[in-house]
Parts: structure tokens; C-alpha cells; sequence
């Protein structure tokens, strides 16, 4: 092997060309191929980092009505129902994510909590470095015996704490309200896993109280608002666990018909449910790369091919000596996998390079992107990858070489001499290399022409000089409606006063934030049993809200001054309900009740509608427009909003420092934050479509370099071995159009048998891209016509070039040399 091994870097130290532009086209395939890998392990394929993560599930309400799976959606009431009557579970937990206020301690700083139950850490298997975690009895209102606790990060603990160990006891206000810090996490553990690290966990003892004499969230079996998370038992399998909370979730709706009337429960591994529709993305890249390394594999295979005529008469040498055909092929193997090897090496700075490119461009509500790195699978990966790829292009070009006719190779003559069998072998690359590039370019047009139309589609609202931010007032300090409703009648004032603002004006929750409030309602003149009525989306917005955000009035008006708590209920509804529930009816003074209010009474009151506005895109681009309701902030007051500024300046961000001044003259332990244009907001909802769009455009235009260099290098090396036929077609009398003729129409042929091939395969394939297209289908004529044409049109300069070159010969140097 040694010697194998020796003999082989001769080999290719005396072809550096040849060696040069192998290991080059190996190390893009190979390089782009461990890039992609290093994003796949890391979100999709690397446990999750809790231990025995495999028990780990998500699980989540059905909604048969509307069709709706929701894994973030549980009501607290269900969830401690599920806790104590399922069996699959060592333990069940709720939390979501909210922000915290610090005050106490100089300006107030907006803190990423997360609310939890009291197994929260238990179900995740991890215990705090310092102190404790939470128990069951830390849920009630008030905390229990202990009162308001709260455990911190291990990042938050080093940065506000200096890593001080006492801090363990201390007293902390958030909220408005004293929690002491009973616990700091582990170094490096984070949950939920995302690139924005929770600073401190707090129990949901604040959803089981209620300020304004309304029943407290932890109560209200219809407020749906918690994910849960739990840890199987051993043994117990997710469709176990699932089932038996499908026959708990039955039970419910027969005794709760009111709130739990077509619901029931969905579970999943909480690693699937975290990736969400990613996956399928990710492993289609991952395909797409796969094609470009194996059209570098098929340019390498005809090198070798060509590269084994050149070295036909020392092959035949070495056999006629009692070399066998197995050690033949052993030595040519070994050449072929140094070739890969000193591919992936370079490969792997290619890899390092393209993993940072890809780092900077993957949208960054992807999990788990801080763990993308070439960690050690990576390297295995690279490595099984190298030596594979070496034995594939390497294994077909040493069957044909091995099987020499020993007297024509002999014979000085016989060198031009080329089998039938490593003319086909050749030609067949080459279609596979046209097929492969097809198919990616393909795929490629389809995703441009997705993004593109997403990209155009009008989200029913002007989002262009707008700017955004959030605020959420603590309990402790607005613990009744009109608490609220002082606050932001004093700020709204202020922020319309600042130089530069047009206009200003909340809305709960933001469109395009990833956030959304539904519920239920009825109509005055339809009234349904509970359980039985129709689901919408509600918002609850201030004055000046559609003139600020640019969404039109259709029909009626829009909310003003008058519409106060004491005044008539009113609300507002989007096209898309009335055409759903007022079909060729003018629904402008018809009443509903929406099932949802800030007061005791949870039904809500009757309201009248007074305004059809336009549709928003409110929960993606992508998706149509939903039924909306918009109640004015004024009669439906929630304790945060999202402030819309718009401005006459061309530079929105300048006017934070402005907004954080008036919004600290009115209350300086509320913060403001997620300060933002609105612009980013319809970023990230095309970040992940530009993602893949541009990431398979970029493989299919390496995928049709390849392609290109493939042809030319075929066809260079057809007319370099009938260089002699050539000459004498051309003694006889043929034309330079005859030689070009004959040379293009060959390796068009080629072309065509390859477009032919992946036309049918795309036809296939692309029905995978179907869920990331938008406005348009997989199978798209003008997209196939369109890349069979560019194809076609690389092929032909592929195979001119050297056509050219072979018609231009003198037939009387090209005889000689022949």
C-alpha cells in the first residue's frame, strides 16, 4: 500500500495540470457538500442538548374546526388536567416566553424571561449549577409560602451579578414585583434553544391571580397561550403518549362542551417540533448539493478516462510484466483516492469559508445556528465523504483502463486507439452531468420565481418610513384596565409631539411578528352553542391605527375619540370577514360578540360594527388573508402593545433616543424594546424563501459551470483523438462548416439526450419543492423551456470552442501528427 501510495504522488506530480483541476473541482463538491452538512447535523441530526433528549415531546392543541395543529397553544386548566391523569409521562410542564422589566436598580432594562411551571427544569433533565429550581407549589397566586421567585441564566448571572455566587437569595424587581433568585442555571444550557438566550425563568404564579376581579388565566380553560413540553416515560413510545391523551382530551370536551368542543391533542418529539417545515428545506439543499458533487464526480471520472488512454501503453507494459488486472485496479484506485483526499483537505477550507458564508445568510429564527460549526461528525463526514468519492469517479475509469488489448497498446500505433466501451462510458457522463444540472437549475428557477413573487406581493399596508417597537406594562403597577388606558393615552400624545412623527398608534399583536390572538364569536342574529362558533383573528388597536399603518377603509369608519369604555361597543372587521360571514350583505351595523375581554365577564360584550377595512397580510406573506376583528384599544385594553410611529424622515431609527425620553416622562420602569423598522419584520418573512432560493441558484450555477467544463473537456478530447480523421476529411475536400458541423452535432447530441433525461427526472423531483413555492407550480413549462434553452445554449459554446479550434487545423501537420 505504501508503495501504492508512493507511486501515486509520482503519478500526479508529473500531470500538475491534470492533478490541479481535479482537486479543485473535488474540493468545491466536496467543500459545499461539508458546509451544508455542518448546517443539516447541527439542526437537524445533533441531539438535542438534555439528557436522554430522545423522551423529550412537544405537544399541542388540534382544532378540528379549522383544521389548525398549534403546538403552542394550550390552556392551563387542560394542561394541569393532562399532568394529572396521564400515565405516559415522568413529568409534564408548561412555559412561553415573555418580557421582564428590571427596575430597582438605575434605568429599566427589558429582560427575555420565560414563564414556567414548577417541573419546568425536571422535564428537561437539568438541574441549576447554583441553589434550586421551582416546585409545584410556587404556581399559586402569590407564589405560596415563598412568594415570587425567580431563577436566572447563567449569561444574565455573570453580566448584572459579576458571577457572584450570594447572589443566590438576593431580591430582584421585575414586573414591578419582588422575586428572589432561588437558582442560576448551567453554563451553556438554554431553552428555549433559539439565538436569543433567556435571561430569567419566573413561575406562571402571576397568571393565577388577577387584578381587575376577572378570572385569572390560569382558570380560563379557553385561553389558549401555553406550549407545553413533557418527558415520556422509558418505554413509552410518542404514539402511546398521544393516544392516551386523545382519550383524556374527549373526556374534557364532553365535560368542558363550552371551551373544549372540537379540541384535541397533537404530540410530537420536541426536536421535529422545534425544526418545524426547516427539515424539508434543508434536506433538499442538502440533495441539491449531493447533484454538484456528483457532476464534479463525473468530470474527475472523464479525466481519469482521458488521462487512462495517455497512460494505455505503460498499463499494457505493466500487465505483459505479470501485473494482474486486480493490481491494476488497486493502484489506479489508490491514485483516485489521493486525488479525493487532497480534495476534501481543501475541500475543508472551502467548507470553513462557505459554513461562515452560510452562518450570515441563514435566517435567524432557524435553532440551533450558534451550534453550526466543523466539529468532529463534520470532519467524519468530510472524511467518508472524501474516500467515497474517490472510489466512486475512481472505480469505472480503473475497470476500463485494467482491460487493455496488451498488442494494440503495445503498437506506437495503436495509441490513438479509444474502446467502444470508454466512449460510452464518457458519453454517458455527460448526460448524467446535463440531467443533474437540469434538474438544479430547475429547481432553481422555480424558487427565483417563487421569491420573486412573494417578494412583490402587496401585504395590504404601507410599511416603508414606519417604525416599531413594544412595550408591556407589569401588573404591579397597572393592575386594572383603566391603569392601562391612562398609560397610553399619556404617551400616545407624546410620541405624535416629537419632531418628525406623522402619526402614532398601538396594535396587540404586530402583523408579520410571528405573534396572533384568535377566538371565538358569535353573531347577534346567528347565535351557535358554545363550542360550535366561528373562529377569527382579533386585534386591539388605538386611534390613528389604519391611517398610521396605511391599511384603506373599505366600507364605514374607523375608530376615534369616542369610542371610550363607557360608550357603545364597537368594532371593526377586515374583507375577508365579511365576505366569509356576511356573503352579498352589508355588515356595517350587525352585532357580534367576540369571546374575549379584559373584564370579569368572559364572553365579552355585543359590538357593533362599524368598518370594513382592507386585508393585511397578517400572519405571512404567504398566506391569504384571514377573517380579522379590530377592536379599539380604548374598550379592550391589554397590558402591551407594539407602538407604530410613522414618520416624515428618511431615517426612522433616529427618532428612538426621542421615544425612549417621552416614554420615560411617563413611566421610567417600563422599557421599551424590540425598537425596529417595520421593514425587517417583511425581511425576516422572506428571509427564509431568499435563503433557499439563493442557495440552490448558487449550486445550480456551479452544478452548470461543471456541466460546461464536462462538454468541453469530452469534446477537447474527441477531437484531440481523431485529430487524423479530421485531417483527412479535410485533405479530401471538407469544409470548415462540415468539421464545426460534425464536431457540434455530436456533443449536441449528447446535450439533448441529457435535457431529454432530466426533464423527466425534474418532472419528479420538483414535486418536493411544492411547499416552498409561491405563485407558481412544480411543473412550470416556461421555467423548463427557459433552462433546457440555457443548457442547450453552454453546451453548444462547450462544444464550438474546440470545433473551432480542430477546423482551423492545417490537414497536413494534423495527418502528420496523427
Amino acid at each position: 500500500m505504501m508503495a501504492d501510495l508512493k507511486f501515486a504522488f509520482r503519478m500526479l506530480a508529473k500531470a500538475p495540470g491534470f492533478a490541479a483541476t481535479a482537486i479543485l473541482t473535488l474540493a468545491i463538491g466536496i467543500g459545499a457538500n461539508t458546509a451544508i452538512f455542518s448546517v443539516v447535523n447541527a439542526v437537524l441530526l445533533k441531539p438535542l442538548p438534555f439528557p436522554n433528549a430522545e423522551e423529550l415531546v412537544a405537544l399541542g392543541s388540534v382544532d378540528a374546526r379549522e383544521h389548525l395543529v398549534d403546538l403552542k397553544s394550550v390552556s392551563f386548566p387542560d394542561f394541569r388536567d393532562f399532568r394529572e391523569q396521564a400515565h405516559s409521562f415522568q413529568a409534564l410542564a408548561v412555559h412561553r416566553s415573555l418580557n421582564l422589566a428590571l427596575t430597582g436598580s438605575g434605568e429599566a432594562q427589558n429582560l427575555r424571561g420565560h414563564e414556567v411551571s414548577g417541573e419546568f427544569f425536571d422535564v428537561l433533565g437539568v438541574k441549576p449549577a447554583l441553589g434550586r429550581g421551582f416546585t409545584r407549589a410556587e404556581e399559586v397566586a402569590g407564589g405560596g409560602p415563598n412568594g415570587l421567585t425567580t431563577v436566572l441564566s447563567y449569561g444574565f448571572w455573570m453580566r448584572h451579578f459579576k458571577g457572584d455566587r450570594t447572589a443566590v437569595g438576593q431580591t430582584v424587581i421585575l414586573n414591578g414585583q419582588p422575586h428572589t433568585i432561588v437558582g442560576v442555571m448551567p453554563k451553556g444550557f438554554s431553552f428555549p434553544i433559539d439565538n436569543d438566550p433567556v435571561d430569567a425563568y419566573i413561575t406562571v404564579a402571576a397568571d393565577s391571580a388577577s387584578a381587575d376581579g376577572g378570572k385569572p388565566q390560569n382558570e380560563q380553560r379557553g385561553n389558549h397561550t401555553y406550549q407545553v413540553t413533557g418527558r415520556l416515560k422509558p418505554g413509552v413510545s410518542v404514539d402511546g403518549a398521544a393516544a392516551e391523551l386523545r382519550t383524556i382530551a374527549a373526556a374534557l370536551e364532553k365535560q368542558y362542551p363550552d371551551s373544549n368542543t372540537n379540541f384535541s391533542v397533537r404530540v410530537l418529539p420536541l426536536r421535529r417540533e422545534m425544526v418545524g417545515d426547516l427539515a424539508s428545506a434543508l434536506y433538499i439543499l442538502f440533495g441539491a448539493v449531493g447533484c454538484v458533487l456528483l457532476i464534479a464526480c463525473a468530470n474527475v471520472a472523464n479525466l481519469l478516462l482521458a488521462r487512462a488512454t495517455v497512460r494505455g501503453k505503460e498499463i499494457a507494459v505493466r500487465t505483459a510484466l505479470g501485473a494482474s488486472r486486480a493490481r491494476i485496479i488497486r493502484q489506479l484506485l489508490v491514485e483516485s483516492i489521493v486525488l479525493s483526499a487532497i480534495g476534501g483537505a481543501l475541500g475543508l477550507v472551502v467548507a470553513a469559508w462557505g459554513t461562515d458564508v452560510l452562518v450570515s445568510l441563514i435566517p435567524q429564527n432557524i435553532p440551533r445556528i450558534s451550534e453550526i460549526k466543523l466539529d468532529a461528525w463534520v470532519l467524519a463526514f468530510t472524511f467518508a465523504i472524501s474516500v467515497a468519492t474517490g472510489i466512486f469517479f475512481g472505480l469505472a475509469p480503473a475497470l476500463q483502463a485494467s482491460r487493455q488489448d496488451l498488442r494494440s497498446s503495445l503498437n506506437e500505433s495503436g495509441r490513438s486507439v479509444v474502446s467502444g466501451g470508454r466512449h460510452r462510458l464518457r458519453s454517458g457522463l455527460v448526460i448524467s452531468e446535463v440531467a443533474l444540472a437540469l434538474i438544479l437549475l430547475t429547481g432553481a428557477g422555480l424558487l427565483l420565481q417563487s421569491f420573486q413573487r412573494l417578494a412583490s406581493v402587496n401585504p395590504g399596508m404601507q410599511t416603508d418610513r414606519l417604525l416599531t417597537a413594544f412595550v408591556a406594562l407589569p401588573d404591579a403597577g397597572y393592575p386594572k384596565s383603566e391603569n392601562i388606558l391612562q398609560f397610553f393615552d399619556q404617551l400616545l400624545p407624546r410620541l405624535r409631539a416629537i419632531p418628525g412623527v406623522r402619526s402614532a398608534c398601538t396594535i396587540v399583536p404586530l402583523p408579520l411578528s410571528g405573534s396572533d390572538m384568535v377566538t371565538t364569536f358569535d353573531k347577534e342574529e346567528q347565535p351557535k352553542p358554545e363550542g360550535q362558533q366561528a373562529n377569527a383573528a382579533v386585534r386591539a388597536v388605538s386611534t390613528e391605527y389604519f391611517q398610521t399603518q396605511g391599511v384603506p377603509l373599505l366600507r364605514g369608519r374607523v375608530f376615534d375619540e369616542t369610542d371610550r369604555p363607557g360608550s357603545k361597543q364597537v368594532i371593526i372587521v377586515n374583507q375577508s370577514f365579511a365576505d366569509k360571514f356576511y356573503p352579498g350583505e352589508n355588515p356595517i351595523g350587525k352585532r357580534i360578540r367576540p369571546g374575549m375581554s379584559t373584564g370579569p365577564d368572559e364572553k365579552g360584550p355585543m359590538r357593533e360594527i362599524v368598518g370594513v377595512v382592507g386585508n393585511v397580510k397578517f400572519r405571512s406573506l404567504r398566506q391569504e388573508p384571514a377573517p380579522e376583528m379590530y377592536a379599539p384599544l380604548a374598550q379592550l385594553p391589554l397590558p402591551w402593545a407594539s407602538i407604530l410611529i410613522r414618520t416624515n424622515t428618511s431615517s426612522p431609527s433616529a427618532l428612538t433616543s426621542a421615544m425612549r425620553a417621552e416614554l420615560a416622562k411617563v413611566d421610567p420602569n417600563v422599557p421599551l424594546v424590540r425598537v425596529r423598522l417595520y421593514d425587517e419584520y417583511v425581511a425576516r418573512a422572506l428571509a427564509r424563501p431568499r435563503f433557499n432560493a439563493l442557495l440552490l441558484s448558487v449550486f445550480a450555477g456551479v452544478a452548470l459551470l461543471l456541466t460546461a467544463i464536462g462538454i468541453y473537456g469530452v469534446m477537447a478530447y474527441s477531437v484531440a483523438q481523431r485529430r487524423q480523421e479530421i485531417g483527412i476529411r479535410m485533405a479530401l475536400g471538407a469544409q470548415r462548416s462540415n468539421v464545426l458541423y460534425l464536431i457540434v452535432r455530436s456533443g449536441m447530441q449528447l446535450t439533448a439526450v441529457g435535457v431529454v433525461f432530466g426533464i423527466i427526472a425534474a418532472l419528479v423531483l420538483t414535486r418536493l419543492l411544492e411547499t416552498l413555492l409561491y405563485g407558481v407550480r412544480p411543473f412550470d413549462p416556461p421555467t423548463l423551456g427557459g433552462v433546457a434553452l440555457l443548457l442547450g445554449l453552454i453546451a453548444f459554446l462547450a462544444c464550438w470552442l474546440p470545433a473551432s479550434r480542430a477546423s482551423r487545423a492545417n490537414p497536413i501537420t494534423a495527418l502528420r501528427e496523427g
